[in-house]
C-alpha cells in the first residue's frame, strides 16, 4: 500500500514536471531537462501504483513512512531538471536547492539567480508553491482512500499541532485547502500584473509568497522594483499565508464571528502590529521618512514571520532592536495550518498560558505569612 501510493505520488510529480516544460517551450529553451525526468517519474510511478491493494487503510506509522520517503523521492527526482540544464551542474547542489524548495526552506547555494534558463527559475519556485500546502494533501485530493485513516496522512504532512477536518470526508477537506490556496496564488498575480510586473516575475513571486520560502528571479529579491504598490501587496499576502487556511474556510461560511474570537490570530496580527510600530520608530532616523520607515518596516516583518524571506532593504546596517525583534519573529513563525514555518503562533500561545498557570499554582503554594 506504501509503495502504491508513492507511485502515485511519483505519477503527480510527472504531471507538475509539465509546467515548466511549457515554460521551456515558450521561451524557446531545451525541454530535454524536463522531459526525460518526467518520463522516468511516470515509468517508476506506473510500476509502483499498477497493482492496487486491497485495503487503503493508513495508519500512523504508516503515514509517517510516506512522508518522509516522499519527500526523499521527490527531491532526488526534481533535482534532474537542473543538472540536465546545467543551471546547477552538481548533483549535490541541485539536490540542495530543491530540498530547500520542496520543504519552503528558502536557503540557496546559488548567489546569481538572473543567470539560469526561464524553466529552471519556474522550476525553483514552483517547488515552492508545490512544498507550501504539500503535494500529499493534493495526492489524498485525487486518491480515494479510507478517510478514517487518510487523517495520519495529512497529520503527517500539514504543519500545525493539531489538523482537523473542515468537512466529512478528507479527500474533500484537501480540496478545500487546495482550492483556497490556488485562489489566493490567482489573486497575488493578477494584482502584481496590475501594478506593472511582468507576467513570469508575478508568477515567480506569487509561488514564493503562496509557499512562504521566499525564492525569486532577481538577485535583488523584491528590493530590485523599488516599487512600494509590490511591497504593499506581496506584504499582504504573506500575511495572509500565514493565517490558519481553516480560518478562510469559515469566511466562505460566513461564519466571520468565530474567526474574530480566534485567540491565534489575534495574538499573530497583534505581534505583528507590535513589530511594525517598534521597528518602523527605531528605523525613522535612518530613513528620515515615516512613510518609507513604515514600508521597510512591516515588509520586513511580514517577511520574516511568515518565514518567507523576501526582502526590500539591508536590515544588517538596522540597530541591534530591530535586528533582535527580526530574529524573535523568525522563531515564532506563522500560525498552524497555514504555509509559514517557525514554532506556530498557537504554541506560543500555549506556552504562554502555561507559564502562567504554573506561576499562579506555585504563588498558591507557597506559605502564608
Amino acid at each position: 500500500m506504501i509503495v502504491f501510493i508513492l507511485g502515485r505520488i511519483l505519477l503527480t510529480e510527472a504531471v507538475l514536471l509539465l509546467l515548466p516544460l511549457l515554460v521551456a517551450v515558450l521561451y524557446g529553451e531545451s525541454i530535454l531537462p524536463f522531459l526525460l525526468p518526467a518520463l522516468a517519474l511516470a515509468v517508476c510511478g506506473a510500476l509502483m501504483s499498477a497493482r492496487k491493494p486491497k485495503s487503503m487503510a493508513l495508519f500512523a506509522r504508516d503515514g509517517l513512512a510516506v512522508v518522509a520517503m516522499a519527500w526523499i523521492a521527490m527531491s532526488a527526482f526534481g533535482a534532474l531538471p537542473f543538472c540536465i540544464s546545467g543551471d546547477i551542474p552538481h548533483f549535490v547542489d541541485a539536490f540542495f536547492e530543491t530540498v530547500s524548495g520542496f520543504t519552503t526552506t528558502g536557503a540557496s547555494i546559488l548567489t546569481e539567480v538572473e543567470s539560469l534558463t526561464r524553466s529552471g527559475l519556474f522550476w525553483r519556485s514552483f517547488t515552492h508553491w508545490v512544498g507550501g500546502m504539500g503535494v500529499l494533501v493534493f495526492v489524498m485530493a485525487i486518491l480515494p482512500m479510507s478517510d478514517g485513516h487518510g487523517m495520519h496522512l495529512l497529520r503527517a504532512e500539514v504543519p500545525g499541532p493539531t489538523v482537523g477536518k473542515l468537512v466529512s470526508r478528507m479527500s474533500d477537506s484537501a480540496k478545500i485547502l487546495y482550492g483556497i490556496y490556488l485562489v489566493m496564488t490567482v489573486i497575488e498575480i493578477i494584482l502584481l500584473l496590475l501594478g506593472g510586473m511582468p507576467l513570469f516575475d508575478a508568477c515567480i513571486h506569487a509561488f514564493g509568497t503562496a509557499g512562504t520560502g521566499g525564492f525569486s528571479c532577481r538577485n535583488l529579491s523584491v528590493g530590485a522594483y523599488q516599487s512600494p504598490y509590490f511591497d504593499v501587496v506581496i506584504g499582504i499576502f504573506m500575511l495572509l499565508f500565514g493565517v490558519n487556511f481553516n480560518l478562510y474556510y469559515l469566511l466562505l461560511l460566513k461564519r466571520g464571528t468565530e474567526l474574530l474570537r480566534n485567540t491565534e490570530l489575534k495574538v499573530y496580527a497583534g505581534i505583528v502590529l507590535v513589530s511594525v510600530a517598534a521597528i518602523t520608530i527605531d528605523i525613522l532616523p535612518l530613513y528620515q521618512s515615516f512613510s518609507v520607515s513604515l514600508r521597510q518596516a512591516a515588509f520586513q516583518v511580514t517577511s520574516i514571520m511568515s518565514t518567507t524571506g523576501f526582502i526590500t532593504a539591508d536590515f544588517t546596517v538596522w540597530s541591534p532592536l530591530s535586528k533582535m525583534i527580526l530574529l524573535m519573529l523568525m522563531f515564532v513563525g506563522g500560525c498552524a495550518g497555514s504555509t509559514a514555518g517557525g514554532l506556530k503562533v498557537t504554541r506560543i500561545v500555549t506556552l504562554a498560558k502555561a507559564a502562567v498557570m504554573h506561576a499562579a499554582r506555585a504563588k498558591a503554594a507557597l506559605p502564608q505569612r
